[in-house]
């Protein structure tokens, strides 16, 4: 069996304005007040809210070129030998300044941010939220216009229907979306009526969540509980250093991820919506780090050390707890057209393209075998940009032979330019002795 190593965020290096270094960011197209510029998101959190900048000629060279390696004087040399026109280093280093004190830069200035920003989460006990947060008056109707948000969601016409074609307490683990609500409302509901009307009713449901930023190792866990508007959502702790000294790995290392992350704090505002405050279950929060390496290398995941102790260890705490515990993985699907890089709008016959490659992922999900599933991704290199498939391997590991899941929905959320398409679905895993009385698919089309 190999074993993975990659360099931990701790000790992210730094670099002088000299060779400046853009950081991992998300740079977006966009238009604001009729000039074309980029979106700036930061998956750290340490650049709250989100940046604009001018998509100036000059500033996306500086962008492609900003390495760490290639000096403000050297850039200046190499556009003024493509254009012809003379080009000051001055130029470059003045961009160099403003990115930094922006904290775009990979610099001094943005490492003591980061360090100021995980000992603040550090002293935490409970994680705040993240999309959904407000203070005074602006807390009562940002509560309010979520609850009618959520309560649209089992309306829509996309919605689950009153009575899914479920046994009772069938359903050991879902998987839901970690979409907005908004886009991907209808979903939620379908996954969380199959857990609360047909699950296994477990004091504690186990949530992993698809982690969007460089990790030192595959999976973080946090002991804090989750603040949401409707209410707190307790954190397991018990069960997770249970976990933990079961799993023998490093689950604390990158706390922090849970700062910003907020596939979890989805999942943890549906349970307390359909559970309420009496009846809410606690929580075992884990982020998953991404998988694709082993896309390029031609391994499979379970020859991972670390993802093969990691999925053994949650498969024998789900044996030893039988109902009292449950899975929850929250993943999304494809990411597709300009927004995330690819030249072709989301037309029509785009989206029947993306439903294609979608259906023969969720075809081999169904199949239960995580390996067949990940092989689904190797002809392709992951073209669609499915974003979960480390969750997804993780759960179907845990659960295989254990049991059986069965997609509920699928569904598309498109922008209205035709710039950005996200799918994802919902799916229940199912407890072998229910097969025998439900359907093999219950897609309902998107």
């Amino acid at each position: 069996m190999t074993k993975h190593t990659k360099q931990p965020p701790d000790d992210i290096p730094v670099f002088p304005l000299e060779t400046p270094a853009v950081r991992a960011l998300e740079f977006i197209p966009s238009e604001y007040e009729g000039q074309q510029v980029l979106l700036v998101r930061d998956p750290m959190g340490v650049l709250e809210g989100t940046a604009v900048l001018s998509a100036h000629p000059l500033l996306l060279i500086f962008l492609q070129l900003a390495n760490g390696r290639t000096t403000c004087a050297e850039m200046a040399q190499m556009v003024t030998r493509a254009t012809g026109q003379l080009i000051q280093p001055s130029v470059f280093e003045k961009m160099a300044r403003q990115l930094d004190e922006a904290l775009l830069l990979q610099s001094p200035r943005f490492a003591e941010a980061l360090a100021r920003k995980r000992e603040e989460f550090a002293k935490l006990e409970v994680r705040p939220p993240v999309v959904y947060r407000a203070e005074g008056a602006d807390r009562l109707a940002l509560i309010k216009d979520l609850a009618e948000e959520l309560r649209r969601h089992a309306r829509a016409s996309q919605g689950p229907p009153a009575q899914l074609d479920l046994p009772p307490r069938s359903v050991r683990a879902i998987m839901a979306p970690h979409i907005d609500y908004q886009r991907g409302g209808p979903a939620y509901a379908w996954a969380y009526r199959a857990l609360k009307e047909h699950g296994i009713q477990a004091r504690t449901w186990i949530v992993l969540g698809t982690c969007h930023r460089p990790l030192s190792h595959r999976f973080v866990a946090t002991r804090k509980d989750f603040e949401t508007p409707l209410g707190t959502v307790a954190t397991d702790r018990d069960l997770l250093e249970e976990i933990a000294a079961e799993f023998s790995g490093e689950l604390f290392r990158d706390e922090y991820a849970h700062a910003t992350e907020h596939t979890i704090e989805l999942q943890a505002i549906y349970l307390r919506h359909i559970f309420g405050e009496s009846a809410c279950p606690k929580i075992v929060p884990i982020l998953v780090g991404s998988f694709e390496e082993f896309l390029l290398d031609g391994q499979r995941p379970s020859d991972d050390e670390e993802i093969a102790a990691f999925c053994g260890a949650l498969r024998r705490i789900l044996e030893r707890h039988g109902d009292n515990v449950g899975l929850i993985a929250g993943v999304d699907l494809s990411h597709c057209g300009p927004q995330f890089g690819h030249p072709q709008l989301n037309d029509e016959q785009r989206e029947h393209e993306i439903e294609s490659g979608d259906r023969a992922v969720l075809s081999a999900i169904e199949l239960g075998d995580p390996d067949r599933f990940f092989d689904v991704f190797r002809p392709h290199q992951n073209a669609q940009q499915v974003c979960s498939i480390a969750p997804i391997y993780c759960t179907l590991s845990i659960l295989q032979g254990k049991a059986t899941p069965r997609v509920l929905t699928y569904q598309q959320a498109n922008s209205e330019d035709r710039t950005c398409l996200v799918s994802f679905a919902s799916i229940a895993f199912l407890k072998p002795e229910a097969l025998a009385t439900t359907p093999r698919i219950l897609i309902v089309p998107g």
